[in-house]
């Protein structure tokens, strides 16, 4: 479901390295900002916290997971 709501179906860890080092890691400082308030702990990777909310967003959009498109 992530590789659809980022629009990249082959590979996405590509472009996801990408948002996190550009404009001097800003992406990246926010999503620990969010892990932060979210009150998680530091062994959870950002992009982890990148994962869990782009699923979300896909979740809330209605987009099916990979698994579930063949049923």
């Amino acid at each position: 479901m992530v590789s659809q709501v980022l629009g990249t179906e082959r590979s996405h860890l590509n472009p996801v390295r990408e948002a996190l080092r550009a404009d001097d890691g800003a992406l990246h400082r926010r999503l620990l900002s969010l892990r932060e308030e979210a009150g998680l702990p530091e062994e959870i990777s950002v992009l982890r916290v990148f994962d869990v909310i782009a699923w979300m967003d896909g979740k809330n959009r209605g987009l099916k997971e990979r698994s579930d498109l063949g049923r």
